[in-house]
């Protein structure tokens, strides 16, 4: 049997498209995604079509009826949607012919699949943004309540993976927590961002029908106004572009947290435990226990950025105006959101789960010589040395120190005299981790104080 030429743009052509375009062209294995944006937008299409006297109340009524029938198929799961018919809106507006006839043409007067798909697009962006604030909330909200729970833990921090300076391992977290609300912020950008309205625009240079209210539509589909510039606005894919920063960014924020659990959960530093629920073993090594869930959060980050840099260039060669290289949008900001829904919810779970090893923490703290920049800062408190005068006097005891192999705070005094002799006793006050950690008393640093101030702001951002 033959196949029928396109029901949408069939009257130009006398032979159907060979089986190889209708594979590469179809895109409803994906686009079925915008089935319910589709819907909303067709419905209140159709309401301004009624409202510029196109098409009849008891019209309206009768294609309302039908896509709310269409809609409730979809939410339940029971709508078949058709390789036959090439996208979401071919798919739509078949199902619509088949309930009401004829009358399904008259839902795309005035509109282009052009200003269709972007204006679809919109709404399903609009609504990930939503999901993804409420995700990173609870996030934060998983880390405020670790950090209350861990106030008191000590641990190393780190430059170039060496131990550097002692730190409240809740101002460690506390600093996922900032790196957070910056996504959150760049979200709230983007959601402003989409609140023009495409529909209307046409295919490229508005539409004859100006009897439909652009401003009312926009209104009802929850935009702000109606987009400015009928060729910008069928071909503006920004708004994919920043989502798709967006979601690498906070990726890249949650792989770099993950990378550190992953460090710290090995048997070198036993900083702390995976729950066996976050946790795979070995099929040949019986007492492995792998951070797995925390190592596919880093490898899920970088399939997000490969969709960035996917749309980047296809976008760059674009004439202006619509192509259909514009179709790749869709998979692309797609399986981005799938990646780092799964990430905020993995990360979740890890932040809420995992165990953490107090003792090794602290014992860690004391390593690598952490407090020689407090030894150096008390020598300028205290002896009144320049800065660069007193890191070099620490920095001899440190090396005295590391010959008689002995951490700071065992050295004796005398050793330390005899390369600075105005030192004294009080020194060893400031070599301890607890001590070093509560002089850092500046806005923003790890004294318990300022720890304390800062947990009760990000309570009050949430």
């Amino acid at each position: 049997m033959k196949k029928s030429i396109n029901p949408l743009w069939g009257g130009r052509f006398e032979n159907n498209p060979s089986d190889l375009l209708q594979k590469i062209n179809n895109s409803i294995g994906f686009d079925h995604k915008l089935a319910l944006q589709d819907i909303k937008l067709n419905l209140e299409y159709s309401k301004s079509l009624k409202k510029a006297k196109i098409i009849t109340d008891q019209e309206y009524k009768k294609i309302k009826k039908a896509l709310e029938e269409i809609r409730k198929q979809i939410t339940m799961g029971k709508y078949k949607f058709s390789e036959d018919f090439e996208d979401i809106h071919m798919n739509i507006e078949m199902s619509l012919k088949k309930k009401i006839g004829s009358l399904s043409g008259k839902i795309h007067t005035g509109k282009s699949r052009n200003d269709q798909v972007v204006t679809d697009l919109k709404l399903w962006t609009r609504e990930k943004l939503g999901i993804l604030v409420k995700n990173i909330i609870d996030i934060q909200k998983a880390i405020i309540k670790k950090a209350e729970i861990n106030f008191s833990v000590i641990m190393p921090g780190f430059t170039h993976l060496q131990n550097a300076q002692p730190v409240l391992f809740a101002h460690y977290l506390l600093s996922l927590f900032e790196m957070l609300q910056r996504d959150k912020k760049r979200i709230r950008n983007l959601q402003e961002n989409l609140n023009e309205c495409p529909l209307g625009s046409g295919a490229l240079v508005g539409t004859n029908f100006f009897e439909i209210d652009r401003f009312s539509l926009a209104k009802n589909l929850g935009f702000k106004k109606p987009s400015e510039n009928s060729i910008d606005s069928v071909s503006d894919r920004d708004f994919v572009l920043d989502f798709l920063f967006i979601v690498s960014t906070l990726s890249m924020h949650l792989s770099r947290f993950a990378e550190d659990f992953i460090i710290w959960s090995s048997s070198s530093f036993d900083f702390l435990e995976f729950p066996d629920s976050l946790s795979t073993g070995s099929s040949i090594m019986p007492q492995k226990k792998n951070p797995d869930s925390a190592e596919l959060i880093r490898a899920k980050t970088g399939r997000i950025f490969s969709s960035m840099i996917n749309i980047l260039i296809v976008l760059k060669g674009l004439p202006t105006g619509y192509s259909k290289d514009l179709q790749e949008d869709k998979e692309a900001i797609f399986d981005a959101y799938e990646s780092i829904d799964i990430i905020l919810k993995v990360a979740n779970e890890i932040i809420k789960l995992v165990k953490i090893n107090k003792k090794a923490m602290l014992k860690s703290s004391f390593d690598g010589y952490s407090t020689a920049t407090d030894l150096a800062d008390w020598i300028v408190k205290n002896i009144g040395k320049t800065f660069r005068q007193s890191h070099e006097i620490s920095g001899k005891i440190v090396l005295l120190a590391e010959k008689q192999k002995k951490k700071l705070y065992e050295l004796d005094l005398k050793l330390m005299q005899s390369i600075e002799p105005k030192i004294t006793k009080d020194v060893y006050t400031f070599l301890s981790p607890i001590n070093s950690i509560n002089q850092k008393k500046s806005y923003g640093g790890t004294a318990s104080v300022r720890v304390k101030e800062a947990l009760l702001r990000a309570k009050k951002q949430l």
